[in-house]
């Protein structure tokens, strides 16, 4: 789906999002270990961030820069997660990168959203949107967060 974004932007953008949201819900009925899911879901993350700032460079041009460093931000704690196995610590490698990418993408493809990358109005809308990715990654990477309770994920 990601390699769509070229083809189907919008349509791509959501889909993705929407996998990334419910993927849990099926590995998690005796499909992998919870070690096993992070692993797979940072992976098919980091496919779907690549495929975001190839798109970038041809059709985000004035945002690339930008958003080539929350990549590579992101893509470092990914990193440190494949060595150490512990998600806590994209605690401190926020994924900045995607919220930045949905807000100038959408921003430029939706004609109702321009507003929001427009002048000042960028910087707002992102401030709003890092704060709300720090919470919502303190909760999920740091609290371990999750709306199902009984999952049955395989044993280690």
């Amino acid at each position: 789906v990601p390699l769509l974004i070229f083809y189907y932007p919008i349509f791509s953008a959501l889909v993705v999002t929407f996998l990334d949201i419910i993927d849990a819900d099926f590995a998690s009925n005796r499909v992998l270990s919870l070690k096993e899911y992070e692993r797979y879901d940072k992976i098919l993350d980091l496919w779907w961030y690549t495929m975001a700032i190839v798109y970038s460079v041809f059709y985000l041009k004035p945002y690339f820069v930008f958003l080539l460093f929350l990549y590579l931000y992101r893509l470092a704690g990914d990193i440190i997660f494949f060595i150490k196995n512990d998600r806590r610590l994209l605690f401190f490698f926020q994924n900045f990168f995607e919220n930045a990418f949905f807000v100038v993408f959408f921003g430029s493809l939706v004609n109702g959203l321009r507003f929001i990358i427009s002048g000042s109005n960028l910087y707002l809308t992102l401030i709003i949107a890092f704060m709300l990715k720090i919470f919502q990654e303190w909760l999920v990477h740091w609290k371990q967060f999750t709306f199902k309770k009984n999952r049955l994920w395989l044993k280690d």
